[in-house]
């Protein structure tokens, strides 16, 4: 609890962490993330940690320790401005962009 809670500390900032369960099959391309996020109404302050934080969800989707729920809790609490539906809206493009398997099991 104490590494999710210190990674998703860095979120606060927007964001942290490089990620170790990553889709190899997935996209890497951080610049359609960071338009993707900036069409969909998300700001960030710093993309490279913003980047990071996104592949840093499917670390945690993949190690299974925590539901999207409380990721998504955890997102809004450290990062109020993603509150509402923004941690969703950061999670799924988060998802379909670095780790598309989440999505379709």
């Amino acid at each position: 609890m104490k590494r999710l809670l210190m990674l998703l500390s860095m979120s606060a900032m927007v964001i942290v962490a490089a990620p170790a369960y990553a889709d190899d099959s997935a996209p890497n391309n951080d610049d359609d993330f960071l338009k993707q996020i900036k069409d969909a109404g998300l700001t960030y302050q710093d993309g490279p940690k913003t980047v990071e934080v996104a592949k840093n969800l499917c670390t945690l989707a993949n190690g299974g320790t925590m539901s999207p729920n409380e990721i998504q809790k955890n997102l809004v609490s450290l990062n109020p401005s993603l509150a509402g539906d923004g941690a969703a809206k950061f999670m799924m493009i988060a998802a379909a962009e670095y780790c598309p398997k989440q999505l379709h099991g």
